[in-house]
């Protein structure tokens, strides 16, 4: 586990004018977060009120030591843990008022591959490690001093569990799981989908409603939730016996944690989760009926729906010896949107981990798309009002940077940007980025994964190039779809992006986006932003803040990469190249069954 402590020299006003200091040492594993003591202040103060403690924590081999001196009354109330689960990590942060990190642990997620096209984790075990992260985060600064709990994970992984029992059904399947492939494409092409699809167009006519535009053109895919959830509920014995006894319950990952954290008290969801799923209607704001009478699913085991920030029960006294207030639920993703600041209509996010997300802000109404870019919920405060995210998505970026490390074409990730700058260009070698298939606007579950144009010049800087080219060409795609489909929206914020995430680390790769989209691309020094958006979620359900745009915090930008006019034409004529390339990818897994074992 790594465990990093930060604390930081602050002096608070309070209302009575009295002023307060911490003084404490800072101790890292890392150097990846920074104080910088001319930060303004944020707008966490009215709230808190109290005593300080002083506390010293020190990790050494691992185990962790806390000399602490404090007042066992009227302890203040001073941080926000947020529980972040990844698809490669879980991670609890402890957030003081300036949206400054002061406490984190971590541990690595075991992706479990049972079969080809199968992605799982173990839900026991991911359930273990943010016990632990929380528990270490938390104690570390007193869980007294601690205001509430806020929760991001990733989208549309799941599980089912037994009602009564508590025990999972199976392993939670991820959201990079193809095994519904087949399904996905039988229901695309089945004459009854092809009816929604006229049906809506007519209504759609008539009406001029964006949600009749969007499901005239509606096409299911693996990432969602509803066609491996009717696999599971189809060929999974347990779930089935399950499912007669009515003792199935059904939810996303962030209802699992919940259910765990609460000791089985609260199923539930939040509209940003369940907008993922494609069983959610997010412009009605409601389950859908419809998708579960059509595909055949049972709706007694769906989670109750709960706005994002707001009551999410308390985690039980088990865990960290006494209660403490769940106040926000949110997927990664709108999180993300919040910690950078994104809260207004036509703010653009670009996040590249695992996959990579292109999210733009639509305000209070969901976008309506003919190729694929789907209407998401952001988030929904206590008030009931919603903002919606317009989302392109690439499911390999991390995937394929981990994978050029795994063959050998680089010893360390940070290798990559300088292999790519040594050459020109890749040297006429193209490479398309589809371990999972192509997303929108290309919506290919099946295209191919590979290099084309090597030849004996053809080095190894080359194909590194060739492999960062094509993750910003594929972010290029998606930008350039959102341009043809909000176009207005997005010049209301003079179409700057925000790029956070651990991949956009690498220079290269963003500076590629920044040239070919445009625009500036803005990075800050911590990309642990769905963790600082979670947190002040969590302050708006705990009544810190009015709305998340109260929260003013002290991100510091860390480089901003603006386009180079003079290689965007070769740069776009690479990327007509690359797009001729993906022709011949595509449907490459279509003359034998995808899962068929070798």
């Amino acid at each position: 586990m790594v465990v990093e402590m930060v604390k930081l020299q602050q002096q608070e006003q309070f209302s009575t004018n009295e002023a307060n200091s911490v003084s404490a040492k800072v101790i890292r594993t890392s150097a990846q977060h920074r104080s910088n003591s001319n930060h303004s202040p944020g707008r966490w103060g009215h709230y808190f009120a109290g005593k300080y403690f002083n506390s010293e924590t020190i990790v050494k081999n691992g185990q962790q030591s806390t000399n602490r001196t404090q007042s066992t009354s009227n302890v203040e109330k001073k941080y926000i843990a947020s529980l972040d689960l990844g698809t490669t990590t879980v991670r609890c942060f402890i957030f003081n008022k300036r949206g400054r990190i002061c406490a984190r642990a971590e541990e690595k997620v075991e992706l479990l591959h049972p079969k080809r096209g199968y992605v799982e984790m173990d839900p026991e075990q991911v359930w273990s490690m943010c016990k632990n992260v929380i528990q270490t985060a938390v104690t570390s600064v007193g869980v007294q001093s601690v205001i509430s709990l806020g929760v991001c994970t990733q989208r549309c992984t799941f599980l089912t569990w037994d009602a009564e029992t508590g025990q999972p059904l199976h392993n939670l399947i991820t959201w990079q799981d193809i095994r519904a492939d087949q399904l996905v494409n039988d229901w695309n092409n089945c004459w009854t989908m092809k009816a929604v699809r006229w049906v809506s167009a007519v209504l759609h006519f008539f009406t001029r409603s964006k949600r009749y535009k969007a499901s005239s053109v509606v096409k299911y895919m693996n990432a969602q939730v509803v066609l491996r959830l009717k696999w599971v509920l189809d060929n999974t014995p347990l779930v089935q016996q399950k499912l007669q006894e009515g003792r199935v319950k059904f939810g996303t990952l962030d209802t699992w944690i919940l259910y765990k954290l609460t000791n089985g008290k609260v199923h539930a969801t939040d509209p940003s989760n369940a907008s993922g799923t494609a069983l959610y209607d997010p412009f009605l704001m409601v389950w859908s009926g419809f998708v579960m009478a059509l595909v055949g699913l049972p709706r007694d085991i769906l989670p109750e729906m709960r706005t994002s920030a707001g009551d999410w029960g308390t985690c039980a006294e088990s865990l960290l010896g006494q209660p403490l207030p769940i106040t926000a639920v949110v997927s990664d993703q709108g999180a993300s949107l919040i910690g950078g600041g994104g809260y207004t209509r036509g703010h653009i996010k670009l996040t590249l981990g695992t996959g990579g997300f292109l999210n733009l802000n639509t305000g209070r109404s969901p976008h309506s798309s003919v190729k694929g870019i789907y209407p998401v919920v952001g988030w929904q405060e206590p008030n009931g009002v919603v903002t919606y995210m317009a989302e392109g998505s690439a499911n390999d970026i991390g995937t394929i940077i981990e994978w050029g490390k795994r063959i050998g074409l680089y010893s360390c990730v940070s290798e990559t940007a300088d292999l790519a700058s040594s050459v020109a260009d890749s040297g006429g070698v193209y490479f398309v980025p589809a371990f999972q298939g192509l997303q929108a606007p290309i919506n290919d579950s099946r295209a191919g994964c590979g290099f084309l144009g090597i030849s004996p010049r053809t080095s190894r800087a080359h194909l590194v190039r060739a492999l960062l080219d094509s993750l910003a060409f594929i972010i290029y795609q998606m930008y350039e779809t959102l341009l043809q489909e909000a176009g207005h929206l997005m010049f209301d914020s003079g179409s700057k992006i925000l790029a956070d995430g651990g991949v956009s680390s690498n220079r290269v790769l963003l500076q590629h986006v920044a040239t070919l989209c445009n625009s500036s691309v803005t990075r800050y020094t911590t990309t642990d932003l769905s963790a600082l958006g979670a947190a002040v979620l969590a302050a708006v359900g705990a009544g810190v803040f009015a709305t998340v745009s109260d929260f003013e915090g002290d991100l510091e930008v860390e480089c901003v990469f603006e386009p180079q006019e003079l290689l965007r034409p070769e740069l776009l004529r690479q990327y007509n190249t690359w797009r001729k390339v993906v022709q011949r990818f595509k449907h490459w897994e279509q003359r034998k069954p995808l899962l068929e074992e070798p």
